[in-house]
């Protein structure tokens, strides 16, 4: 099912929807952020709208954990992580994805834990940077088995 009047299925089904894609599989989308300048910092982005887990069918549930441990890994091994966080709202945007956000050493103590939630969205971070990255998450990601058994596609 898709919402037309939803960003996210709306940035699915458009021409440029593989921008800073590092995951897509039938169930799962991962993108890099372009809202700030946090390297590393995916979403997780469910192909099918729904609004959350209670509404994921058997197929959604059984991949996304194996599908989200492996971003997490894939990040903090990237970005030399020492904590990532994965949180969900849908609040702005009522369509299930979750924010994988890395933590890194140079992470001021006021964006740390829960303060993460203010970080600035602006300026986004340096396209060559990200795209870098992004090439490192994919690398990566498609070297492992475990990916490779929810047949991604690219």
């Amino acid at each position: 099912m898709v919402s037309t009047d939803c960003q996210i299925c709306q940035r699915q089904n458009s021409d440029g929807s593989n921008q800073a894609v590092v995951f897509e599989s039938a169930n799962w989308i991962a993108r890099h952020s372009q809202e700030t300048n946090i390297l590393g910092y995916l979403l997780l982005e469910s192909r099918r709208h729904f609004l959350d887990l209670s509404e994921a069918d058997e197929h959604e549930c059984g991949s996304f954990g194996r599908i989200l441990k492996e971003l997490v890994g894939a990040v903090r091994q990237t970005v030399e992580a020492e904590r990532v966080y994965t949180i969900t709202l849908a609040e702005m945007v009522p369509h299930f994805h979750v924010h994988i956000i890395p933590r890194t050493a140079s992470t001021p103590r006021a964006f740390r834990g829960r303060g993460i939630l203010n970080y600035p969205l602006q300026p986004g971070a340096d396209s060559a940077l990200v795209e870098n990255v992004c090439l490192s998450l994919k690398r990566r990601l498609y070297s492992l088995e475990s990916v490779r058994r929810l047949r991604p596609f690219g």
